[in-house]
């Protein structure tokens, strides 16, 4: 039997009344209050393909140069675990310099799990507390091929400045880069006053060494990074009357939505947060816009719970993860329940990986491990 939009409303409406009040900090705001405008593709990435080395992926992959060890953090209901290189003149685990953030898999990029034959993860870190910021961020990309040793490459994230037959690019200096999908050859990046930056993962550049940024001399380098991920679009906030700027915080993938979804949020430590899906074109792996470049979120809900570091939904139930550790869920059905004490430090952005679990990093220097959790424990 056909249910007509309006009996759904209502039928929704209905159920959300009948909810104990503790089971009400999730509420329906309106969705059109949420814009962005999509740039067009960049002019001066073909000029770079021009002049510097395009590599793949699996390139990159297959020129690992950090271990990724496995290790148990005292994480509750872990399914899996690794950490960062530590070893004597190269430290991920403790330095102070770089602080991991989001985390995206080859599995929201294809539905195969796999990109290009590769199973991978991509972690985010920024740099805010280093020499101010102006190295940005940086995206490690860790080979979890069956077989493989669990190793990482760290690439530079960085913007196109001009084109023409000496072009160049920037790193893109103080970008938290708080969340990340992966989705196609896309990278969706959080920048948190702006909107979401994109970069075009079939485009990776190979540069010299040395600690310049963009072209020295007749050479490119990247603050002694062996390769950059050049900046293709963006999707700027559209601030609007009466409606408070969207703090962009964090992202997930929705890939049980139909058409799939990205799902940003907002850390903030005190009021209200907001949580807001954008739909996206599963065909061109953009956001879905309208003839003025304008992409409307399908989906906005305003929430109660402070300091949220990375959120998604699966099935129409939220995760959240909280910087005391806790893990937050939330459906219309059930309502909101805090899992207390999960994780035994911060905790980050989330991305669910089929056949591995609900994936999640900590940051603190010292308690650094990715984890993935078993998603029906919650």
């Amino acid at each position: 039997m056909k249910v007509s939009n309006n009996s759904l409303l209502l039928a929704t409406a209905t159920a959300l009344c009948a909810l104990p009040s503790a089971f009400a900090a999730f509420e329906n705001i309106t969705a059109s209050d949420f814009t962005l405008k999509a740039s067009g593709y960049s002019d001066v990435i073909a000029d770079l393909d021009a002049v510097l080395p395009v590599k793949t992926v699996k390139e990159v992959l297959a020129d690992t140069n950090h271990k990724n060890p496995t290790s148990s953090p005292e994480v509750k209901h872990a399914l899996a675990g690794y950490t960062w290189e530590n070893k004597e003149g190269y430290d991920d685990v403790n330095t102070d310099k770089w602080y991991p953030q989001g985390i995206t898999t080859s599995t929201d990029a294809d539905d195969s799990g796999a990109y290009d034959g590769d199973v991978v993860h991509l972690v985010s870190w920024h740099s805010d507390k280093y020499d101010s910021g102006k190295r940005g961020a940086r995206i490690s990309f860790v080979n979890m091929n069956d077989g493989a040793d669990r190793a990482y490459r760290n690439v530079l994230l960085v913007r196109p400045t001009q084109g023409g037959s000496t072009p160049n690019f920037e790193a893109v200096s103080d970008l938290h880069a708080g969340g990340i999908v992966w989705y196609g050859n896309l990278l969706y990046v959080v920048s948190t006053k702006e909107g979401l930056l994109v970069f075009d993962m079939s485009h990776i550049y190979e540069v010299s060494t040395g600690d310049g940024i963009g072209r020295v001399g007749e050479n490119y380098q990247a603050y002694g990074y062996k390769y950059v991920l050049p900046q293709a679009r963006t999707y700027a906030w559209q601030a609007k009357d009466g409606v408070s700027d969207m703090r962009f915080s964090f992202v997930g993938l929705d890939k049980t939505s139909s058409p799939e979804s990205l799902v940003v949020g907002e850390w903030l430590p005190a009021g209200n947060g907001r949580v807001v899906h954008w739909n996206l074109d599963e065909s061109s792996r953009l956001l879905e816009a309208d003839s003025n470049s304008i992409a409307t979120a399908s989906r906005a809900v305003e929430h109660t719970i402070t300091n949220i570091q990375g959120s998604l939904t699966i099935n129409d139930k939220y995760f959240l993860t909280q910087s005391g550790g806790s893990l937050w869920t939330f459906s219309w059905a059930g309502g909101q329940e805090e899992h207390k004490d999960i994780f035994s430090d911060v905790p980050e952005d989330l991305s669910y990986q089929a056949g591995y679990g609900l994936w999640s990093l900590m940051e603190v220097p010292g308690n650094r491990h990715v984890v993935a959790l078993d998603v029906d424990q919650f």
